[in-house]
């Protein structure tokens, strides 16, 4: 169906880490685009029928796509999925073993979130629902809701659905982005846990940053732990945004989790374990991270800023109490004075953003170089990193390899059955480190809501030979790179047509006034690096606001505390941003695609923090 370019070994990639990560020999596979114009495809499956099986994040529909021709089916489309930007909408996907077996168990399991407020105020919710698969008719019907009223918001949903190997449901939940970002007035309840009074009442709000167990209809399981004396579906607690769990052959359960900015964390999920979140960060090592609790900060404190004001309570790692789970590995793990967000904004900083995970076990015929580990399709770096495990699977050992690298956002991984072909679903937008070029970050991606097929060993599609005598830019057009008219700095020009030139200058020149023209010319990559994901790279909008002849842009102190400070599910990104980048941004937007509003200056931006 299409072709795609991969990341070869010898070839330097703007994936930034604090620590070098080794490339694997992409050389190994052949590889293709199975197939495109998916919606955000979040969760894959086999089917019983050999197709993959899965969902779509923004349309609400669950799809069956063929893994040989790329044909897509859409086999329930949902009238009360609500979505938004990034995190809400239709998340997880669990089969029952049994279904199409003749055992009356042909159930589908879904989880995504509902708007329990209104078109003015929404507000998400989520739940957990069982369909039933009609052989004849090749739909999902019957729904049956097993459990709603989870905790929902616009970031951080997790949203993971998993079969247990004990005929139960695991359900991840993240934290919905609480006392962060644009939701920093939020109390954080990962630590939270229910009383007798609130599981018998079915208040489930404190369900917010775990992982949960229930039985096949929803109820509590005799079985599960019992945490301060009080029985409930939590299985775990602590969590921040656990977007991966999945069981291995062993029975155990692993799970993978968003960090802050740094310490993404591999973790073995024990029953009752706390994961110390968000009192800590990766280990309790009081590095790089701290516990800041912006909910209880004083009424006149109107935003995040560093250093923290006067009566927010602040607390080191090393302050927690009780027992914790340590991770397995974190990525990573940095000292204190790393320079996050002076790189390249959050894409630099020291995570990999993990968004599922899925244990390989070779086999006699599988990939020998991938045997015994973890695989971590990854948001920000676009590859598949490959962990290493003890032989009995309870330890990461090393240093994670990094495989299949393209110019996209990796959301979840799949494996044929033989173990030889690998299937990877994109995300349709977003940020990613770029693959070529001169930026470290783009929102350009080269294979949007997609998924890729690498065979191992395979001739079928395009195979890599991407050698020391080509050159890059050989290699994009050879193999199904960018085109021109996908390239963001062409900004829209036909294909053949010279790319305007950025002028080389200072903002600021020797008369002291300020160089709009130099302002805007610098704005447009860190735009493309930081907001045309949702917003487009000509401003057309999309997740995002129409920026695109918008009369709201002509107020420069609103355009920066915007970009500072979020609005709505636009989320807050001055933490990432130098004054000096946000008045670049802001000169950009405030004076392309027909707005004409003069500078937005650094200290303009300044006087928003």
């Amino acid at each position: 169906m299409g072709s795609l370019l991969l990341a070869h070994p010898m070839i330097a990639t703007a994936q930034e880490t604090p620590v070098e990560i080794e490339k694997g020999q992409n050389e190994l596979f052949s590889s293709r685009v199975l197939t495109t114009a998916l919606s955000n495809p979040w969760a894959m499956h086999w089917g019983p029928d050999g197709q993959i099986w899965l969902t779509e994040r923004t349309s609400g529909e669950v799809t069956k796509v063929d893994p040989v021709t790329g044909a897509q089916q859409v086999i329930l489309t949902l009238s009360d999925v609500y979505t938004g930007p990034q995190h809400e909408g239709l998340l997880g996907l669990a089969l029952h073993p049994e279904l199409g077996e003749g055992t009356g168990n042909d159930f589908v399991y879904i989880g995504y979130t509902v708007n329990v407020g209104d078109e003015t105020t929404p507000q998400a919710s989520a739940q957990i629902v069982r369909y039933t698969y009609d052989a004849a008719t090749g739909q999902l019907g019957s729904p049956e809701v097993l459990i709603s009223g989870l905790p929902g918001g616009n970031d951080h949903n997790a949203g993971r659905v998993v079969f247990g190997p004990d005929n139960k449901l695991y359900y991840s939940i993240g934290e919905q982005g609480a006392n962060f970002g644009r939701n920093f007035r939020l109390h954080n309840r990962a630590q939270d846990l229910p009383t007798a009074e609130q599981v018998e009442a079915e208040d489930w709000q404190t369900y917010s940053g775990k992982i949960l167990r229930l039985e096949l209809d929803g109820s509590i399981p005799e079985d599960n732990p019992e945490i301060n004396g009080v029985k409930s579906h939590i299985y775990s607690y602590g969590h921040r945004n656990p977007q991966g769990i999945a069981f291995g052959p062993n029975g155990v359960l692993y799970e993978t989790e968003h960090g802050p900015s740094s310490d993404d964390e591999i973790n073995i999920i024990q029953p009752g374990g706390n994961y110390g979140w968000p009192l800590v960060a990766g280990f309790i090592d009081d590095k790089a991270y701290s516990y800041i609790n912006w909910s209880e900060a004083p009424e006149s404190v109107q935003r995040i800023t560093t250093p923290t004001p006067e009566g927010v309570p602040e607390t080191l790692e090393s302050a927690f109490q009780g027992e914790m789970v340590d991770p397995l590995a974190t990525y990573f793990t940095v000292e204190s004075d790393f320079p996050f967000g002076e790189q390249c904004g959050f894409v630099c900083n020291p995570t990999i953003a993990p968004s599922s995970i899925l244990f390989y076990d070779a086999g006699e015929d599988g990939i020998p170089e991938w045997d015994n580990s973890l695989l971590l399709p990854t948001l920000k770096h676009g590859v598949l990193y490959v962990q290493k495990m003890s032989e009995d699977g309870t330890a990461a050992e090393g240093l994670p390899v990094a495989w299949l690298g393209t110019q996209n956002r990796y959301r979840d991984v799949l494996v044929s059955e033989d173990g030889k072909t690998v299937y990877i679903a994109t995300d349709a937008f977003g940020s990613a480190a770029q693959l070529y070029g001169d930026e470290l970050t783009t929102s350009v991606l080269h294979n949007p809501g997609a998924i890729l097929k690498f065979t191992y060993g395979g001739e079928e599609g395009n195979a890599l030979g991407a050698g020391g005598g080509s050159a890059a830019g050989d290699e994009a057009q050879k193999l199904g790179g960018p085109e021109e008219s996908e390239n963001p700095a062409n900004l829209g020009a036909a294909p053949g047509a010279a790319a305007p030139s950025a002028p080389e200058a200072s903002a600021t020149p020797a008369g002291g006034e300020m160089d709009l023209a130099a302002l805007v010319a610098a704005g447009q990559p860190e735009f493309v690096a930081n907001c045309s994901g949702c917003h487009g790279v000509n401003g057309e909008g999309g997740a995002g606001a129409v920026l695109a002849a918008n009369p709201n842009l002509s107020d420069a102190a609103f355009v920066a505390s915007t970009i500072i400070h979020g609005m709505g599910y636009m989320p807050a990104v001055g933490a990432d941003l130098s004054d000096e980048v946000v008045a670049q941004i802001g000169s950009y937007i405030r004076n392309s695609w027909g707005n004409d509003f003069g500078p937005l200056t650094p200290e303009e931006a300044a006087a928003q923090r």
